[in-house]
C-alpha cells in the first residue's frame, strides 16, 4: 500500500469509529457522558453488551429501550409497569429526578441536576448500540 493508501483507509476507518456518537447530532459530547457516567452511574450500571447486571440493568443499548422492560431484570412495579421508550425526552426526566420521573422506583440516586452532564451522558447511552 501506498501513503495515500493508508492515509485514505485511517480516515476512513476513524469515520467508521465515530458514526453514531459525536457525529450523530450537532453539539453531542460522548466523551464528556462516558466521564459522568463513570462517576455517577457505573457503581450501579454496566454499560458494556458483554457484561449482565450490576445492580441496576445493563444500560448498553438503552436508547429506545422499552421502559422497565430488559429481560432478566427485575424492575420496581413503578418501571415495569411502565409505557414507553427510553428516548430522549424520557431519559432527560428520569436523569434528573427518578424519584419524580418515577414515582416509586427502586433506584437510590438523587439524579444529574446540571443540564449540560445529563444532555452528555444521553448522548454517550444514545452511542452505546
Amino acid at each position: 500500500m501506498n501513503r495515500l493508501s493508508v492515509f485514505l483507509a485511517a480516515a476512513a476507518a476513524s469515520l467508521v469509529a465515530l458514526h453514531g456518537t459525536a457525529m450523530a447530532e450537532p453539539g453531542c459530547a460522548p466523551e464528556a457522558g462516558r466521564h459522568v457516567f463513570a462517576t455517577k452511574c457505573a457503581m450501579c450500571h454496566a454499560a458494556d453488551k458483554s457484561q449482565g447486571t450490576i445492580v441496576g440493568p445493563n444500560l448498553f443499548g438503552v436508547f429506545e429501550r422499552p421502559v422497565g422492560k430488559l429481560p432478566g431484570f427485575t424492575y420496581s412495579p413503578a418501571l415495569a409497569a411502565s409505557d414507553g421508550t427510553w428516548d430522549a425526552k424520557a431519559l432527560d426526566l428520569f436523569l434528573k429526578a427518578p424519584a419524580v420521573a418515577k414515582p416509586g422506583t427502586s433506584m437510590p440516586f438523587a439524579g444529574i441536576r446540571n443540564d449540560a452532564d445529563r444532555a452528555s451522558t444521553i448522548c454517550y447511552l444514545k452511542a452505546l448500540r
